[in-house]
Order: C-alpha cells, then structure tokens, then sequence
C-alpha cells in the first residue's frame, strides 16, 4: 500500500468537501430548475467556494504533472496520460472562468436571468464531471512510484490560511443551504464512485 502521508489526506480531504459542496450546489440547482425561486446568497457562496476550492486542485494537480514529468517514459503510456492530465485541466479551468462571470452577472442582477446563468451552471458540471473527473485515477500509480513525503508536502501546499478559508468558506454554504442540500449531509466525489484524485 503506498504511504498515507499527512498532506495527501489533506489534499483528497480537500477534493472530498468540493464534492459535497458541488453535489448541495447541484440539488438546488435543481429545485431551481424545478420552479423555485433561486437562492442567490446560497447560490454565489457556492460558487465562491467552489472557485477557491477548484484554484487549489488545478494547482496541485499542476504540481503533480510537473513531478511526474520527468517519470513519464518510464511507463509505456505515462506520456498520453499526463497529456490528458493536461487538457482536463485546461477544459476545467476554462469552464470555471465561465462559471465565475455567470455568478458574477447573475449576482450584479440581484438573481434574475436563471435562465442564462442555469445554463452557464449545466455548462460548468458537464465539464467538470464528464472532463476533469474522467480518468481521475490516471496517474495513481505514477503517483505512488514518484512522489514521496517532500513532493505530496509541495503539491498539497497546505497552510493555516488556506485551512481557514475553506472552513469559513464551507460553513458559509451549510448556513444558506436550503432543506436537503446540506453539504455535510453528501458524500463527497463523483456520483457513485470515490474521491476525486488526479
């Protein structure tokens, strides 16, 4: 079994809370969908936490390309799996820029035009589901062979600031989240399957 080591668990902690918040998100993206009157506070707080979370995970995962760079010949299809790596983040980071101005319209309009930023939110999960998370275990076992104790410390990046904006961030969003979209109440990861790693 490959070593646990502390910053890793914090970074798939990490991954396993924007799961939840994506999911909460989600459901009253849905109930809005649905008919009823869009929550803008919830909504933008998600979407907040959502784009601090997802500024972290490209980061990291930019981290663990560059560490197993120099490894990639020696698996027979490590380059084509570090190339997908690539354009998974790029389609993700694209897709958040995206999400971010939608957020930022639908809030200058105190929360009218659902339509638009609705959308804009279905182009967003399309892209994060079917985009980033597909082959998110592709580099497990490139991971465990390169990446000891002092890479995982420098690709999670974890500081005491970074620890306290996401807790102010998420319980921000428990404390607007309409009936049934409590993020604690969520699993974490994609639909039906485990925590996203890269």
């Amino acid at each position: 079994m490959p070593e646990k080591w502390p910053s890793r668990i914090q970074l798939e902690r990490e991954r396993r809370r924007l799961g939840q918040v994506r999911k909460s998100f989600a459901a009253v993206v849905e109930q809005t969908n649905a008919g009823k009157a869009p929550p803008l506070e919830f909504l933008c707080a998600c979407v907040d936490y959502i784009r601090a979370s997802m500024d972290r995970l490209h980061a990291q995962d930019q981290r663990i390309h560059d560490f197993l760079l120099p490894h990639a010949s020696a698996s027979p299809d490590g380059p084509a799996v570090l190339a997908s790596l690539d354009h998974r983040l790029s389609a993700s980071r694209g897709a958040l820029d995206e999400l971010n101005r939608g957020a930022e319209k639908f809030r200058a309009g105190n929360g009218r035009d659902w339509g638009t930023f609705g959308a804009t939110i279905a182009g967003f999960m399309d892209v994060y589901l079917n985009t980033l998370l597909k082959g998110h275990h592709s580099t497990t076992s490139m991971q465990d062979k390169a990446m000891g104790l002092d890479e995982w410390n420098a690709a999670a990046a974890v500081s005491n600031m970074a620890l306290q904006v996401e807790a102010t961030q998420f319980a921000l969003v428990k404390r607007l989240a309409p009936s049934g979209a409590d993020p604690d109440s969520l699993p974490g990861g994609r639909p039906g399957g485990p925590p996203p790693r890269p």
